[in-house]
């Protein structure tokens, strides 16, 4: 009787985990920059553990790049079980070089509306914000 309980209880693991692989193979990240060491999976973590969705897939699909080296990372999440509309997520950074980014050290959030009238996004993009020091 033991064996049969962990096999219902497998059965039931390998059931829940089922649409994270679905997931994945339905909706596949776009291909990551160039000049991006990292792998895309490090970012897709960081934002899904950053704004605190243990239960969400994230998708990378877009990068946006600005002056003083302004670069935008977009994120669909989807959250379990996936039945939902995606919301958009991006990481953002500024005056580090593509390939020394640090996914940690991002900044991000939820797109409120347009990624184009944003206001977080538009602040990041505007003259305000000080120039990189070179």
């Amino acid at each position: 009787m033991p064996h049969r309980y962990r096999l219902i209880v497998l059965g039931l693991v390998i059931a829940a985990l089922a649409p994270f692989a679905f997931a994945r193979i339905a909706f596949p990240d776009a291909p990551a920059p160039d000049g991006l060491v990292r792998p895309i999976g490090d970012f897709d973590r960081t934002i899904t553990s950053g704004l605190r969705r243990r239960l969400s897939q994230a998708r990378f699909t877009a990068i946006e790049r600005g002056p003083d080296q302004l670069v935008v990372f977009y994120f669909e999440l989807r959250m379990y079980p996936f039945l939902g509309p995606p919301e958009l997520a991006y990481l953002v950074s500024r005056c580090t070089p593509l390939e020394a980014l640090d996914p940690m050290g991002m900044g991000g959030g939820i797109v409120q509306g347009d990624p184009a009238t944003d206001s977080e996004l538009v602040f990041l993009r505007s003259s305000a914000q000080t120039p990189c020091v070179e």
